[in-house]
Formats: C-alpha cells, structure tokens, sequence
C-alpha cells in the first residue's frame, strides 16, 4: 500500500464509523482564523477583485444522511465536486437526487429557505465508475491518484443574480501560480491539529501551485477518460515540511520539481475534508476554477501535499453538460442575462439574442469566455472576455474596437485597424 494513503485509509474508516466524511482547512499555527473566514466571505480587505476572487459561488453539498462536501457553481443550474462526495466506494449506493442539496451560504447551518437548491441529477464522471467496478487504483474514493474524482450535478432551480465561476476554457493553471482555495470543514491548526470540528464557515486561504500534471495514462482505460492533477504543499515557518520540494521523493503520479520552502502569509491546506472545494486562478484579471479537492497525504498538518483533479484534463466531458451562456449571471425576472464582460442581452430561440446596447446578434451554443457571433452590418466577428470591446472581423480579416460610452442599437462608433480611423456605423438594428 503506497505510505502516503496511510492516513487516508485510517480517516475513511472513521467516516464508515460516524456516517459523516470529515471536513478540514489547514492554517499556519501563526494565523487567526477571522483571517480565512473573512477571505471566505469575502469582507474587509478581501473583496472581490484581481486580488482575491468572488467565493459566492462555492457552496455546500450536503445530504439528508449528513455527508457533505464543498461544490462550486458554475452555470446557473449546475455544480461540480469531488464524484467521492457523493459515491466513495463501490459499495456506496448511487445518490438519490431528492436526498441532496447546494447551500449557498457563507455559514450553512445559518442559511436561508432562499439559499438552499435541490439537486435534481447527478452525473459522475465515466472513469470514477470504471475505476470502481474494476478496482483500479484500488477502487477507492479517497486517493484517486489517476485524477478522475469529478462529478457534476443539475440543480431543479436556476441561481438568479450571481456570476457562476468561469472554467479554465483554454486557460490553463501553471506551476508557481498563486491559488486561492475555499472549502467548509474542520478547523486544523498545521501544528498542533484539530482545533474546532464543528466548524459551518466558509474558510478560504492560498498556495503556489507546485504540480502540475497534465494526463495521467493508465493502460486499462480509454484515453478519452484519462485524467490529471494539480498539486499543492502545506509549508511551515520553519521551512522544514517543503514535501513537494527537489530533496524529497516522487508522491503517486506528481513527479519531481521544485518548491519553494516558505510559506504564504495566509498559507492552508486542505485534505480529506473540503472534498469537491475548488482550486481557483487568475488569468488575464479573471478567477477560474482549475480544480476540485480529490485527496491529500495527512490530516492537514504542516508538510501536507493536497491533490485536486485537474479540470482541463476533462474540459470535453464537462462541456457536453454546459449550458448556453454558462458564464452569464440571470439577472431578477430570469428572462435577462449578463456578462460582467460584455453586458447585459436578453436570448430568444434559435440562437438570436437582443443586447441592451448593441442590438440584434446571432451565437450557436455558446459557451465559455469567448464566442462566434453574427452582427447583421459587421457579419461574424469573435468577441471574448480577454480582448473585449476590440472584436476581430472574420469577415474582414480585421480587428476593431468598440466604443463602448458612444455606440447604441441604432449606432455603433468604431476605430478600424485596418484604416487606422474612426467610423460611426449607423441604422444596425
């Protein structure tokens, strides 16, 4: 059995016990806890911003028989986790939808009728299942080594008036990046260990990405379900626990690099609790989530390696259960929609949309950060997230900028790249 399983096998035991999956956030022994609770809240000097993300979106998933884990929104009516929240074992029973709820709450045991969703279906992800049934990697849920523990789940009612977290669409987590990640669960101080374990608080804290694996082949699955990971250490400050360091040896699948010893200001780990918490990034002045919590090697105490299962590695799978306008907040009435990038448009069948400043457009399916669209006087021109309001003509092979203060759906005040030149484009509706 691989040692650094050992205490996992050891917690899953307890939980068989309990009928509860325990929950945790490492801190330095250094820190209060107001610090990571107010990141979780986003209060005081962590709002959000390019410094600290917008936390709303990542809620508890909790059943009628009182497992829980960490999910985060990302579109209107659909959540991802960890698939060993919800089926740890082979021997688990499928989850019963009606027996599952998404709590958007800062604090669940204080939430609101309002704050709390029905699941209305889970989808595991294929490989976790065939991982199970043929007993790969043991067959276990705690420990996926091979990066395949991802589970989506609709909810019965749309979050009305909350951006959903953006997915990594292209964009992609590096070794030596800042993350920020979030989770509910037992208090653990990186010295001295449990310190509340009735803990209901969003917690929140930060890492360097130290690995970053991209695909995990495993002979006796398709390549079309192999997974990957992100990985992070829980440093002390005394510079001695640097676990994913050169001087240390290879963990399951992560491989060897370099890590720097010294632990951040607000420093966590997370391990066999906050299972399904994201693992979020930012990119170009956007938080995305990379990663869900899948597995860690102790109980959260310094020297801790928390692995997460990469989302990129199974951005196809994820896509086929997204949404149209996944990234687009429903504004109150539930008929608008907006981007916090590209504003505020109401969509009707087929494909068309009404934007409030721009007019008609017409997008096929879109999904993401970036999308294809159809102007009746522009024609097909690419806008996204990253680049927006300069939009690139297919039609022209030229790129132009939008102002944004001076156009309307019966102008449109544009500078032409190709002309170096201003131009008003009047009567597009």
């Amino acid at each position: 059995m691989n040692k650094w399983l050992l205490p996992f096998c050891f917690s899953l035991f307890l939980n068989a016990l309990d009928g509860e999956r325990i929950r945790r956030i490492g801190k330095l022994d250094s820190q209060t806890w107001e610090q990571h609770i107010s990141l979780g809240q986003n209060q005081g000097s962590y709002l959000p911003s390019e410094d600290f993300p917008d936390l709303g979106t990542v809620g508890v998933l909790r059943s009628d028989s009182g497992f829980l884990g960490t999910a985060t929104l990302i579109a209107p009516n659909l959540i991802v986790t960890a698939a060993h929240v919800v089926k740890n074992s082979l021997m688990d029973p499928n989850p019963e939808d009606e027996n599952w709820q998404f709590i958007l709450s800062s604090d669940f045991e204080q939430a609101t009728i309002t704050e709390s969703f029905e699941v209305s279906n889970f989808v595991i992800h294929p490989a976790w299942t065939i991982r199970q049934n043929d007993g790969i990697n043991n067959g276990n849920g705690d420990g996926d080594r091979i990066g395949v523990d991802l589970c989506l789940a609709f909810l019965k009612e749309k979050v009305l008036e909350m951006y959903p977290m953006p997915l990594p669409n292209g964009n992609f987590a590096s070794i030596g990046e800042q993350v920020i990640i979030a989770g509910y669960g037992t208090r653990v101080d990186g010295l001295n260990g449990v310190i509340n374990s009735n803990n209901s608080n969003r917690l929140a804290g930060e890492n360097i990405l130290d690995r970053v694996v991209e695909q995990i082949s495993i002979p006796s699955l398709s390549n079309q379900y192999w997974g990957g990971v992100l990985a992070v250490d829980f440093d002390s400050p005394q510079q001695n626990t640097n676990f994913l360091g050169e001087e240390y040896p290879s963990i399951d699948y992560l491989g060897t690099g370099k890590s720097d010893a010294n632990p951040l200001p607000l420093e966590v780990s997370t391990a066999v609790g906050d299972s399904g918490g994201p693992v979020l990034t930012n990119f170009e002045g956007r938080w995305r989530i990379n990663g869900v919590v899948s597995y860690g090697t102790n109980y959260s105490l310094y020297g801790d390696v928390t692995v997460f299962t990469r989302l990129a590695s199974h951005q196809e799978w994820i896509n086929q259960y997204l949404p149209a306008w996944n990234e687009a907040k429903i504004l109150q009435g539930g008929s608008w929609r907006e981007l916090n990038w590209f504003g505020a448009f109401l969509p009707y069948d087929q494909g068309w949309n009404f934007h409030s400043q721009f007019g008609w457009f017409f997008t096929a399916d879109p999904k993401g950060s970036s999308f294809w669209s159809w102007h009746p006087t522009i024609g097909w021109s690419w806008l996204s997230s990253g680049v927006f309001p300069f939009l690139y003509s297919d039609e022209q092979k030229n790129w132009f900028y939008l102002d944004l203060k001076s156009s309307n759906p019966e102008k449109w005040l544009i500078y032409d790249y190709s002309i170096a030149s201003w131009e008003i484009i009047m009567k597009v509706l």
